[in-house]
């Protein structure tokens, strides 16, 4: 893997890559990720470009694997500290013309946890939800967070919300979820404002599952009541 000189004399000049994330996005401190960038076309490299506040910080190229239908690099990323979260973009080039870049792919968020001592994650109508009921997430730290993050399966849901401070001095935030929940583990997770990608531990995993019997018991009385016995 190579460190590049970003100096684009043409950018744009052929059709994005794309770039995916080999395991989830949200990586503890410590473990490593490997982005796939890949494209339809035969490039003979890829760039994968660093982010932080719209501006370039880094830039890799690997040469390109080329396979039936495309060409593809892996790079991996890691042991992560702190200084790898932000947004990534990967390029395709030519030998003949390298500094002739693709357009960007589609922008990736690595964001770090473990950063900060976990926050505590409960349901507050229960753990069990009705097929089309909704649910609330109440996330809770003793620490001052800015914001709030939950994920399902070490997934993102949405950009988070902002902290509210309680009367007892803790830091709080209530996910709502419906009328369509998932099944699944979820986690919450606190940040601070100024270094958005970098988040806490993970709280404590709260399962949540999805119970259809409500739908079952409104299906069973209209089978009933459309297939009485006649008296």
């Amino acid at each position: 893997m190579t460190l590049v000189s970003v100096s684009i004399l043409g950018l744009g000049i052929y059709k994005k890559p794309f770039l995916l994330a080999l395991q989830p996005l949200l990586v503890n401190l410590g473990e490593k990720v490997t982005l796939e960038c890949r494209s339809e076309i035969m490039f003979d490299t890829f760039i994968l470009t660093s982010h932080k506040k719209g501006t370039i910080k880094d830039s890799l190229k690997l040469f390109a694997e080329h396979h039936l239908g495309g060409s593809q690099a892996n790079f991996s990323i890691g042991p992560v500290t702190p200084d790898h979260a932000g947004t990534y973009k990967c390029y395709g080039s030519y030998n003949h013309s390298p500094y002739d870049w693709s357009y960007s792919s589609d922008p990736i968020d690595i964001k770090i946890t473990g950063l900060y001592k976990k926050p505590s994650l409960s349901a507050l109508m229960g753990p069990v939800v009705m097929s089309g009921e909704n649910m609330t997430l109440s996330c809770v730290s003793d620490l001052q967070f800015d914001m709030f993050h939950l994920s399902r399966e070490g997934v993102p849901k949405g950009h988070g919300l902002p902290s509210v401070q309680n009367n007892n001095g803790t830091f709080q935030a209530d996910f709502l979820l419906g009328p369509v929940v998932q099944a699944g583990n979820y986690r919450c997770y606190g940040s601070f404002r100024n270094t958005s990608h970098l988040w806490s531990s993970p709280s404590d995993a709260l399962y949540l599952p999805v119970t259809a019997t409500l739908f079952i018991n409104i299906q069973l009385k209209s089978h009933f009541s459309t297939n009485k016995i006649p008296p």
